[in-house]
């Protein structure tokens, strides 16, 4: 008696081509959405990386023993690029200070958003009673702004 031999050549052709059609509508289908969370994630990057600059200038301002203390009306500039931060303005020192403190390397905090924002400035004023008064500027203009709010 003859035992018929099972096909053991693998997949036909057909069944290749119908499992390349499906990944590739999964894809077609998922990409948008996985799209739009890196982007938002790359927004949510700047607004920490916005936050903890902030945070780290406010802490240096409050600190009776800074080597360099900020004064009433000092202004300084945080303008984040894609390329890296760079601090501007008379109190620009002072900044560079209260960041190192906090060991943050400006040159390493860059601007990571592709689609609401291409660059953004956080500019801080000393009040008279040592308080900071932040303003946020961007490109396209109050995108940061609104961001920095809490206003989607």
């Amino acid at each position: 008696m003859r035992k018929e031999r099972m096909n053991d050549r693998g997949f036909s052709l057909v069944e290749l081509i119908i499992v390349i059609a499906i990944m590739a509508i999964l894809i077609v289908v998922l990409a948008p959405q996985y799209l739009k969370y890196v982007e938002r994630s790359r927004n949510s990057t700047d607004l920490q990386n916005a936050t903890t600059m902030k945070t780290a200038i406010e802490t240096y301002a409050a600190d009776p023993q800074a080597a360099t203390p900020f004064t009433n009306g000092d202004e300084f500039s945080l303008e984040v690029k894609n390329t890296g931060t760079s601090v501007t303005g008379a109190a620009s020192a002072k900044a560079e200070a209260a960041l190192t403190d906090a060991a943050l390397v400006p040159a390493d905090i860059k601007c990571s958003s592709r689609t609401r924002w291409s660059d953004y400035t956080i500019t801080g004023e000393v009040l008279p009673n040592g308080a900071i008064s932040w303003t946020y500027t961007s490109t396209p203009a109050d995108a940061f702004d609104a961001a920095m709010k809490g206003n989607s």
